[in-house]
């Protein structure tokens, strides 16, 4: 990923905790070793939140771009699959202009040799009410200009056996393609999600370490004495959880948006398809 990591217990703000005489009566060197326990910890929950976050958001980046590559191939697949019904139908068309007694003879020949258009949900019918016959595939179907050499429409016939034969082959290539993207769409879709689920569990990691830490040094015999009371701001911080430095609302926030982004992406699935 992109973003620089936090690390991980190096930025501990830790108090001295010397065992002075004033310290031990008072009870503050009991209350520093408290804070100084739980300060790291929370220290280290924060770096965990900001790192989990920061590697959710690039990933989303990475889901973004997969669902936008599946649907430019998945347009690229259903141009290219009207392009091929057109080139079938320029063929019916053609054949169904040539003299009767010929096109009975092909369609005879033919038969035994058709074979299913390999993709179901495109058929030719038929425009002329004449034959039977509802859908083609090239297969092996030079028999026609082989076996009538001297019919008008040969060269005709020939290239849209070509062009057909050619955006077979486009269409394989971009279903690879659109299955390789699909694949990678989906990955990134339940991996992504399950990091989620860890980010929230790290903001509740941070928050029961705060709260557990602030009850303790509460209930420290410090902080019910009248020295904490008459203390100054700084000496009272020595025995204070610093948060400062860290966002947890702000990661909070931006979790939130990517997990309303990615409630978007929930019900978008594709399908592979075969070639």
């Amino acid at each position: 990923m992109g973003f620089k990591r936090v690390p991980i217990n190096e930025n501990r703000k830790i108090i001295s905790s010397e065992d002075n005489f004033l310290g031990i009566i008072t009870g503050k060197n009991d209350a520093k070793f408290i804070r100084n326990q739980y300060q790291i910890e929370l220290d280290n929950a924060n770096a965990a939140i900001v790192n989990i976050v920061h590697y959710i958001e690039e990933g989303m980046k990475k889901l973004n771009g997969a669902y936008d590559n599946s649907q430019k191939l998945k347009k690229n697949i259903e141009a290219h699959f009207e392009e091929r019904k057109m080139l079938y139908e320029s063929l019916e068309n053609l054949l169904s202009n040539e003299k009767c007694h010929e096109k009975e003879m092909w369609f005879e020949t033919l038969k035994s040799r058709i074979q299913e258009v390999k993709d179901k949900d495109i058929t030719v019918i038929q425009k002329n009410k004449d034959t039977d016959i509802e859908s083609m595939n090239v297969g092996s179907s030079l028999d026609y200009p082989i076996a009538y050499p001297d019919s008008k429409i040969k060269q005709r016939y020939e290239k849209i056996l070509k062009d057909i034969e050619w955006k077979e082959r486009e269409l394989r290539k971009e279903k690879e393609k659109y299955n390789n993207a699909v694949s990678k769409y989906n990955y990134y879709l339940s991996f992504f999600e399950k990091h989620i689920k860890k980010a929230e569990d790290k903001f509740a990691v941070y928050n029961t370490i705060f709260k557990e830490g602030k009850q303790k040094l509460t209930n420290c015999r410090y902080y019910q004495s009248i020295y904490y009371k008459l203390s100054s701001e700084k000496s009272k911080s020595e025995v204070t959880l610093d948060t400062l430095s860290h966002r947890v609302e702000q990661f909070k926030n931006t979790l939130e948006i990517i997990k309303r982004e990615l409630s978007q992406y929930r019900g978008k699935t594709f399908v592979e398809m075969q070639y």
